[in-house]
């Protein structure tokens, strides 16, 4: 496995069982009466250039039939850049895309994108607006028997709920109804790839939440492998099996979405997932105990960070894994603060608490009596605090 800035991530990162055993849940996934087959996917050292400038710099991943992967990271991380490369719509620079065992991209050889067997959901729906729902979705089914197209649509329809509009046109529907009419159109030519692009980014907040769960629900039940690439964590941590966190063209975490919030390697992997407190310092000779910058802070993991000793280092410590208060008593890690802001969320509350020149953001129950000003206990367990380095990117 490589060291340097083209990180490789191994295969059995992605689909086989983590290190504490835990069953992946793929395999236990009902599938729909509708001959539909996922196919397992592996990309190797994939490389993209535009010119002098490379966007994706040797990315290696792999996906189990069946599985739900996304690709998660912020504007121009080249997660959309690599789909279009699993897709055929760019060519890679360098590396190989397999679907199922078939190499289907080097640079030197490209299937066309229509003989691969993937179909891509795009931000913008795509549905035609001159035809009806049924003429939508049955477009890809041309040249086999009408009758088989008829069942084929109609049992496509039934299973986005989207049955009773059969017959309306493109204009005639709303923004959710119309993303119902892309997903069935992907499914009903029984792909052995569907690949999301941000698909629900055009959606209010509400429909966003409630099509996160129908488009999961449907995937699990036919079954097919799927890759959704977005820059929304939420849709990310609630939706897949696994995640691909990239930064700059890199891979900076792959894992399950758990383990990459519990257990970020880097400080943009802990940064980017949740609301993260990074304190700044460097550790002691077991790795176990970080002294901050400004010795205001000294905070004791119940993990050390291996081969880290006396290095900088960050702790990271989750918002909502703080306590303020009576509630900070007894704690691994008890530290005088100041509340600097209180905000009310509804369900919580949003305080800023500076500790010497620390300052820390903390989610607790809405009830607790704060005050700007006022001095307080912060306290956090060795269990809920994890240390990553502060190296650029930690070797893989």
């Amino acid at each position: 496995m490589e060291t340097n800035r083209g990180i490789h991530v191994q295969s059995d990162s992605i689909d086989m069982v983590t290190e504490t055993g835990a069953a992946d849940p793929v395999a236990d996934r009902p599938t729909a009466d509708l001959d539909a087959h996922g196919a397992s996917l592996v990309v190797k050292d994939l490389r993209v250039k535009y010119g002098g400038v490379e966007a994706v710099h040797g990315i290696s991943f792999s996906i189990r039939p069946g599985g739900f992967l996304t690709l998660l990271g912020p504007s121009g991380c080249g997660k959309s850049t690599t789909l279009r490369c699993i897709a055929g719509l760019e060519p890679p620079s360098g590396g190989s895309i397999e679907v199922a065992g078939e190499t289907i991209a080097t640079v030197s050889r490209q299937t066309p994108p229509e003989k691969r067997g993937i179909n891509m959901v795009f931000q913008s729906y795509a549905v035609w607006p001159h035809m009806t729902v049924a003429k939508n979705v049955s477009y890809g089914l041309r040249g086999i028997p009408k009758d088989e197209i008829r069942d084929r649509t109609a049992a496509v329809l039934d299973l986005v709920g989207l049955s009773r509009f059969a017959d309306r046109y493109g204009t005639e529907l709303s923004g959710g109804q119309q993303q119902r009419v892309a997903l069935a159109r992907a499914i009903v030519t029984r792909p052995r790839l569907i690949l999301f692009d941000e698909p629900l980014s055009n959606l209010d907040a509400g429909l966003r939440e409630e099509m996160r769960y129908e488009l999961l629900e449907l995937q699990r039940t036919v079954g097919v492998t799927s890759v959704y690439v977005t820059h929304d964590q939420t849709e990310a941590m609630s939706m897949s099996d696994h995640v691909v966190l990239m930064n700059e063209g890199f891979i900076e975490q792959a894992d399950r979405p758990r383990e990459i919030y519990r257990r970020p390697r880097t400080e943009f992997a802990a940064s980017f997932l949740g609301h993260a407190n990074l304190i700044t310092g460097v550790l002691d000779a077991a790795g176990s105990r970080l002294t901050a910058s400004d010795a205001d802070i000294v905070a004791v993991a119940e993990e050390a960070l291996p081969g880290s000793a006396g290095e900088p280092a960050s702790a990271v410590v989750r918002a909502e894994r703080i306590h303020l208060g009576a509630a900070a008593e007894g704690l691994d890690n008890v530290w005088s603060g100041r509340v600097e802001h209180v905000s009310f969320l509804g369900r919580y509350l949003d305080v800023m608490v500076r500790v010497g020149g620390v300052p820390l953001r903390v989610e607790v129950r809405d009830g607790l009596p704060l005050e700007e000003g006022q001095a307080i206990a912060v306290g956090v367990r060795a269990a809920d605090v994890h240390f990553v380095p502060r190296a650029e990117r930690p070797e893989q």
